[in-house]
């Protein structure tokens, strides 16, 4: 269960993917590569599908671990980052490539119903699950976020509230 605000709990537990699931679908060799990296390119970010599917080698920083995601849902350009094994899996996909689509299967980009429905085959989980469960991971780790007293200009900060 999870609060989604003013006291109401929805049902999340189909949303949740195990690290049983996701490993079984990440080593799936059935699976081209290009969507197996999508997959895990958004279950160790923010990174939503479409983002991720819109990636053009020119916006992977390797070196960096970063990708720049244009025209984001929220408007404008945000980097995101990336693990080393996310890092390496891109490595082997862009290869030498100077440009064009990161993920790709034959000449064309992945398309997103194609990794979509992959996942839900091997899982039975919606590819949403992924970025879903790292986002819960992640709040669960850091906790609640504590709430801070203002301070006036010259004050020492203010202790959580």
């Amino acid at each position: 269960m999870s609060s989604c605000g003013l006291g109401v709990f929805m049902d999340t537990e189909h949303l949740i993917v195990t690290d049983l699931e996701v490993d079984t679908a990440l080593a799936d060799l059935t699976v081209p590569p290009a969507v197996r990296a999508v997959w895990q390119l958004l279950s160790e970010s923010d990174v939503r599908l479409d983002e991720a599917i819109a990636l053009d080698v020119q916006d992977v920083e390797l070196a960096d671990r970063l990708v720049v995601l244009d025209d984001t849902k929220e408007g404008g350009t945000f980097e995101a980052g990336i693990t080393a094994a996310t890092a390496e899996l891109l490595a082997e996909l862009i290869g030498s490539r100077p440009g064009g689509p990161v993920f790709t299967v034959g000449s064309r980009r992945v398309r997103k119903d194609e990794v979509a429905a992959q996942f839900r085959q091997i899982t039975g989980k919606s590819v949403h699950a992924l970025r879903f469960t790292g986002q819960a991971r992640r709040h669960r780790s850091t906790g609640r976020p504590q709430l801070v007293a203002r301070t006036q200009p010259g004050e020492e900060s203010a202790a959580p509230a």
